[in-house]
């Protein structure tokens, strides 16, 4: 395991300050990976703490953080623009770690959606999306996502096949939309948070395979 410190940094433009948990990575780096949590999650979710120790031993630099609400014990933004700021300036704070590494963005669940408002980010060479709720639950029908425009870098998308936030048919009708290269990684039998369905087993290996593919051909 590699070597992990708490940090604290500002936010650009603005009052107030986001905690996250750097991990150090295993060797020389030339990528990192900013991790975001889902709504009802933080930093300490176990998902969101593996990979991020996942990515470490990969040789990634790797900031998992907690949005600023969930420290305030408050709500996200409705629009989730403030989670944005949140997660622009934790990507700033690892690129002034790794000035040369190519920048990821990976999010759970809401911390997807705001990985794609985020995705305009100069610094960002792609997002990841780990159960992204395309649709209220069980509600397919309705169409639309909101940050779907916004989404202009390339991006990785690894669902569970039994998400009652993304119904895999919406999903793959969706997907062509966007501009920029895309993957759909499914992995069978599993939920919103990639727990699994009939049967015990660990899907974390299955996911971060996904993860670690993809950034594997970006980085090179």
């Amino acid at each position: 395991m590699g070597d992990t410190e708490e940090v604290r940094f500002r936010i650009q433009g603005g009052e107030g300050e986001v905690r996250g948990i750097l991990h150090l990575p295993l060797g020389d780096s030339r990528a990192g990976i900013v991790v975001a949590h889902g709504r009802s999650n933080d930093l300490k979710n176990p998902l969101i703490r593996r990979i991020t120790e996942a990515a470490s031993q990969a040789g990634l630099w790797a900031l998992r953080f907690n949005f600023r609400y969930t420290d305030a014990k408050q709500q996200a933004s409705r629009d989730l623009s403030a989670e944005e700021v949140d997660l622009r300036a934790a990507v700033a704070f690892v690129r002034q770690k790794a000035p040369a590494a190519s920048l990821f963005a990976l999010g759970k669940s809401m911390g997807a959606r705001v990985c794609a408002r985020a995705s305009r980010d100069p610094d960002l060479a792609g997002i990841i999306a780990l159960g992204y709720p395309l649709h209220p639950m069980f509600r397919p029908q309705v169409r639309n996502p909101p940050e779907w425009p916004m989404i202009v870098k390339p991006a990785l998308f690894v669902q569970g096949d039994q998400d009652p936030f993304c119904d895999l048919a919406r999903l793959r009708e969706e997907l062509p939309r966007l501009q920029q290269p895309h993957e759909l990684v499914v992995i069978p039998n599993a939920g919103h948070s990639f727990e699994p369905k009939g049967g015990k087993r660990d899907t974390l290996p299955e996911v971060w395979d996904a993860v670690f593919r993809w950034l594997s051909a970006r980085i090179g």
